[in-house]
């Protein structure tokens, strides 16, 4: 399994204008984990107005498995939401 930690910059905090940037990956079983212990430090080191702007996402790639996301929210910095969204859509973040 392959997990990519996603960045989606945001124009403004309604998250209609949004760019992806691939910031990190990991390889293996725990990789996913590994993941989701980095957001909620790389969330809290943003600015308060960029964290309403922008999203770290976990996205798991699996061999002919619907990728799944989880997502740093800032609201709850410390809250994983975890979906089972496409890729590249950021609207719904």
């Amino acid at each position: 399994m392959t997990v990519f930690l996603l960045l989606y910059p945001c124009a403004d905090a309604t998250h209609t204008d949004c760019q992806v940037v691939k910031a990190d990956s990991w390889k293996g079983p725990h990789a996913y984990e590994q993941c989701l212990d980095v957001l909620p430090d790389l969330t809290k080191a943003l600015t308060a107005p960029n964290r309403k702007r922008h999203r770290f996402v976990c996205e798991i790639q699996s061999d002919g498995a619907q990728p799944r996301r989880a997502e740093a929210t800032a609201v709850a910095r410390s809250s994983i939401v975890s979906d089972l969204t496409g890729e590249g859509d950021c609207n719904g973040l």
